[in-house]
C-alpha cells in the first residue's frame, strides 16, 4: 500500500480505536458495578428471588377448606368439617377439634411467603427435612381440600432455616407435595403434627373459690373428705377422724385435693364404651353453689383415665356473708353444657392430676413428732 492510500485511513484507524478505548472503558465500568451489586447482595442476604405467597389464592378459599390432612413419618390423619360446620377428628370418634387450632393452620399456610429459592435436588431434601414421610423422610406433608375433594394447597414442611426469621416471623424450608424445588418460607406457619394437639380442650373450668367439698374414694384405703366453710377460708381441713398417732403433714395438706380439678386439662380422649372403670377410684366435688361433679378414675400402663358426670343441687345456697369470686348465675346450664362435653367419653389426665384425685388419706399424714413436710401451695 502506497503513502498516498495510507495517509487517509489513519485518521479513521486512530478514531475506530478511541472509540473502542470508549467501549472497553464504559464495559469495565458495568463489570465493576455488576461486581459491587452482587456483593451488596450477598452482604445484605438480598438476592434475586421475588417474595410471593406460596398459595396465592388460598386466603381467599379459606372458608372452603373442609379438610386437612396431616403425614408424617409416624402418623397419618384427618381432621374435617361435618355437615354441621364442626371440626371434627374422625380417628378420635369424632371428637371435636380445636377451632383456634385450626384457624391459625388455615391462615399461618394462606399467609406463608415464600422468600428464597434453594436446591431442586432430591438428594438434599432429607437433609432440608422436606422428603416425604410416606417414603420414610422426616417431612410433614400437610394438605388441604375443599367439600369437593379438590386440593386447594400441598406441601411438605421440613427443618427450621437458621438466621433466616424475620419480623416474628419464622423461617422453614418447604417444597410443594408434587415438585422437587426446595424453598425458604417465612411466616406464622407450625401444624400441630399429633392428633392430641387439634382436640378441643375445653373441659372443666372450677375455681378455687367456688369448690367447697371434696369426697375421694382411692384405690386402697378408706374414703375421706376435705372441705371448708366459706369460701374465703384459705385452707380446706379433713371430715374424718385422722387415726392415732398421725397428724397433718402440713396444715395445708388438704388443700391439694380440694384443688385437684383447678387448672385440668386431657391429653387424650377415647369413647367411655372403649374403658373399663368398674374397679374405678372415685372423687366427688361439691360447690358453694351448687354444681356437683363426680368423677372415676382408673390407671392404665400408668396412664390415668377419668370419666365426669354433672348434676346441679338447686337447694344449694352459698354463705349470706359473703360473695364468692367464680360463682356461676346458671349452674343448672352449666351442668347441660358440661355434660353435652363429656358425656360418652373417657379422658387421659396428667398423671399428676390422676395423682392427686386418688390420694389415700395416709399420703397427708405424718407420725407423730416426726417434722412437718414441705408446705402444700393451695
Amino acid at each position: 500500500m502506497t503513502d498516498a492510500v495510507k495517509a487517509p485511513l489513519i485518521p479513521v484507524l486512530r478514531r475506530r480505536v478511541q472509540a473502542l478505548a470508549k467501549l472497553a472503558g464504559v464495559t469495565a465500568i458495568a463489570v465493576v458495578l455488576a461486581v459491587v451489586a452482587v456483593w451488596q447482595r450477598a452482604s445484605t442476604g438480598d438476592s434475586d428471588f421475588t417474595t410471593v405467597r406460596m398459595f396465592p389464592s388460598l386466603k381467599a378459599d379459606m372458608g372452603t377448606v373442609t379438610s386437612i390432612q396431616i403425614e408424617t413419618k409416624s402418623d397419618s390423619f384427618n381432621v374435617t368439617r361435618n355437615a354441621e360446620g364442626r371440626w371434627i377428628l374422625p380417628d378420635k370418634a369424632n371428637y371435636p377439634a380445636d377451632g383456634n387450632t385450626v384457624l391459625k393452620a388455615t391462615l399461618g399456610l394462606a399467609e406463608l411467603n415464600l422468600v428464597e429459592q434453594r436446591t431442586a435436588r432430591a438428594d438434599w431434601h432429607e437433609k432440608l427435612g422436606v422428603s416425604l414421610p410416606k417414603s420414610g423422610g422426616t417431612g410433614t406433608l400437610v394438605t388441604m381440600k375443599n367439600a369437593k375433594g379438590e386440593v386447594l394447597a400441598s406441601l411438605i414442611v421440613g427443618g427450621a432455616v437458621e438466621g433466616a426469621s424475620a419480623g416474628g416471623a419464622q423461617a422453614v424450608y418447604v417444597r410443594h407435595a408434587d415438585q422437587p424445588q426446595t424453598y425458604v418460607a417465612r411466616g406464622n406457619f407450625a401444624p400441630p403434627t399429633t392428633q392430641a394437639q387439634w382436640l378441643d380442650k375445653a373441659f372443666i373450668d372450677l375455681a378455687r373459690t367456688r369448690v367447697k367439698t371434696a369426697a375421694v374414694q382411692p384405690f386402697k384405703g378408706k374414703p375421706y373428705s376435705v372441705t371448708r366453710d366459706k369460701p374465703s377460708d384459705e385452707n380446706f381441713r379433713i371430715v374424718d377422724t385422722i387415726p392415732a398417732g398421725r397428724v397433718l403433714r402440713t396444715e395445708s395438706e388438704p388443700n391439694a385435693i380440694g384443688n385437684a380439678l383447678m387448672g385440668i386439662s386431657f391429653d387424650d380422649v377415647k369413647p367411655l364404651a372403649g374403658v373399663d372403670f368398674t374397679n374405678a377410684a372415685r372423687a366427688v366435688f361439691t360447690t358453694f353453689d351448687g354444681l356437683k361433679l363426680s368423677i372415676s378414675v382408673i390407671e392404665q400402663d400408668r396412664d390415668f383415665w377419668l370419666t365426669v358426670n354433672a348434676v346441679s343441687d338447686p337447694s344449694a345456697a352459698p354463705p349470706e356473708a359473703e360473695k364468692p369470686g367464680g360463682l356461676k348465675p346458671d349452674v343448672a346450664k352449666e351442668v347441660q353444657d358440661i355434660n353435652g362435653t363429656v358425656a360418652g367419653w373417657a379422658y387421659k389426665v396428667p398423671r399428676y392430676k390422676g395423682v392427686l384425685l386418688t390420694t389415700p388419706m395416709e399420703d397427708l399424714l405424718r407420725p407423730v413428732g416426726t417434722p412437718a413436710g414441705p408446705t402444700v401451695t393451695p
